[in-house]
């Protein structure tokens, strides 16, 4: 997890109170707590914004501001805003149940029911620029139906929702007629796809959010399965599957996951024993309705989650990047280069530097600045050259790793190469396979063939773009001696030639072993008799007595030519 920084922003400290909004966008009401720490521990850019949701038959001013959910010491700690909304009154078209938020069901959009209604909030809020929000550090939390309209909003505005902290909350797209208690109906892949889906063209957003999620062991409010629903669905859709270690807490034990870059992800807990509540920790005083006080304090842990996992901000202060760098000449004859580069950085670049290495070496420490540069050197010398860029951002920073360009000036002066070799596993009857290293500045090879009935035979070969290039010379003749040389060659020219390699190739006989008597050898014309002996035809070697008792093994190595024993091995 990342190390937490000091902000440089000077922050418009808060009173340290709850404010009621007076701009509801048809809430009920909505507090705003402002923390009066003004150089807290945090990251990014500025604040950080926590939109906290209640559960049904709630209020914020009656169950969620005041310590009952118990935000205010982690929003002093972090220097964190907090919204606390209360859910719009009455039974609406979309509103089955009065005082709750709208989390079931399908259709949600970020432009209708609650979920409209809360990013009109959200932008309000952060709008304001005594507050000093980091669009990079907007997160949400929710208890029960609260915890079910997460789901919602973190899918259908994850641009918005850098995390999500789930607390109970019905698995995405369960039905409005759920029974209390039941468990779900939805699958993990279900919740991925519907995510997915509801995101849109938003969906990419889904790379960079980070979720939390948490129950009771014993809620028999929302059924656990729904929990661990939104919990794998949302580990499929950020492709989180790699688990990452537990924890324990307060009667509590926890397990995370992580994805390819070996970021954390998804964080879930269990609180032991607990029912039906929002986990408040035992620094926050009692009075709230479905709140427990005794498992782990949630809005520390869940803050620090996110803050510690946050992968949308930047942290400390990022080196400049050189992205991309050139150089160009202008012909053969030119004694100029061009070179051009191109940086990044969260200020602004102010100045590039040049370190030229070659036959003519210079270090330009002032180059150019801004986005990109372009600068010609000249009087250079003939020889072959390597540019490096590096730049400088506007306090100081260094770019770690500058960017190269190679460039020539005049003509390249070739060598030929220097070992030419013809493994012997490549030489057949027909073929011979040639290797070499690769000749500094050559594009290209000539190989020259004597010997065999077609006389010279000359080849281009383009060169390969690894260590060394070969070239198979093919439809030979057997057992026949040839010569190859190769030659180095570019736009301006071709070396001399390599060191002369011979290689025969060999025979297209394929030796045939037979054992059999020595009269079977003599009928079959293999052999031949001498006083009584069988003689290996060829090879004339005495066999034995010629009858059928002697018993020897021919080896016919060439056309009417036999030896005693096995085919010879292949060299």
């Amino acid at each position: 997890m990342s190390t937490l920084a000091v902000s440089a922003h000077a922050l418009t400290p808060g009173s340290g109170t709850w404010v009621k909004e007076t701009n509801l966008f048809g809430l009920q009401d909505a507090y705003t707590y402002v923390p009066k720490n003004t150089a807290p521990a945090t990251i990014g850019k500025g604040r950080a914004l926590m939109l906290t949701l209640h559960g049904c038959g709630m209020t914020a001013a009656g169950n969620v501001i005041n310590r009952k959910y118990n935000w205010e010491d982690t929003a002093e700690q972090y220097g964190m805003v907090v919204i606390a909304p209360t859910v719009p009154s009455g039974t609406t078209a979309t509103r089955t149940y009065a005082g709750c938020w709208d989390w079931f069901g399908g259709n949600h959009s970020r432009t209708t029911r609650d979920e409209a209604i809360l990013l009109k909030l959200v932008d309000a809020v952060r709008a304001r620029p005594e507050l000093d929000i980091d669009i990079t550090q907007i997160y949400v939390t929710g208890l029960s139906s609260g915890g079910g309209l997460v789901v919602d909003l973190g899918c259908v505005a994850p641009d918005y929702f850098a995390g999500m902290g789930i607390n109970a909350g019905p698995a995405l797209y369960t039905p409005g007629n759920a029974g209390v208690g039941s468990k779900s109906t939805r699958t993990p892949q279900q919740v991925a796809d519907t995510c997915k889906q509801i995101a849109g063209s938003y969906s990419t957003a889904l790379q960079t959010q980070i979720t939390s999620v948490v129950n009771g062991s014993s809620d028999g409010v929302v059924d656990p399965t729904h929990d661990w629903t939104n919990r794998d669905g949302m580990k499929i859709a950020y492709g989180a599957t790699t688990g990452a270690g537990t924890f324990t807490d307060v009667k509590s034990t926890g397990t995370l996951w992580q994805d390819s870059a070996s970021h954390l992800r998804v964080s879930y807990i269990e609180a032991t024993g607990m029912g039906h509540a929002w986990p408040a920790g035992p620094g926050g005083s009692g009075g709230g309705t479905y709140v427990d006080y005794t498992h782990v304090n949630y809005p520390a842990y869940v803050t620090k989650f996110f803050f510690d996992n946050n992968l949308r901000v930047e942290r400390g202060d990022p080196k400049p990047v050189v992205a991309s760098c050139s150089a160009s000449v202008a012909s053969p004859t030119a004694t100029a280069v061009t070179i051009n580069g191109a940086a990044t950085d969260n200020g602004s670049i102010a100045s590039y530097s040049v370190t030229i290495s070659g036959p003519s070496p210079s270090t330009d420490n002032a180059a150019g600045s801004g986005a990109s540069f372009s600068k010609q050197y000249a009087a250079l010398a003939n020889g072959s050259y390597t540019a490096k860029v590096a730049a400088t951002d506007n306090v100081g920073g260094v770019s770690a790793a500058p960017c190269t360009a190679s460039f020539q000036i005049g003509p390249i002066t070739l060598v030929p190469p220097s070992d030419v070799t013809a493994p012997a596993a490549s030489i057949t009857a027909s073929a011979i396979t040639l290797t070499w290293s690769n000749v500094a500045g050559a594009t290209s090879y000539t190989v020259t063939r004597t010997g065999g009935s077609a006389g010279t035979v000359v080849a281009s070969v383009a060169a390969a773009g690894g260590a060394t290039t070969s070239f198979n010379a093919t439809g030979l003749e057997e057992k026949t001696q040839y010569t190859f040389t190769v030659q180095a060659a570019n736009s301006s020219g071709t070396s001399g030639a390599s060191a002369a390699l011979v290689v025969t190739t060999k025979s297209s006989w394929i030796c045939t072993a037979t054992t059999a008597s020595n009269y079977a050898h003599v009928q079959a014309g293999r052999a031949y008799v001498v006083s009584g002996y069988a003689h290996a035809n060829g090879s004339n070697t005495r066999m034995g007595l010629n009858n059928t008792f002697y018993t020897s093994k021919l080896a016919q190595t060439s056309a009417g030519y036999y030896i005693v024993g096995d085919c010879p091995s292949s060299p």
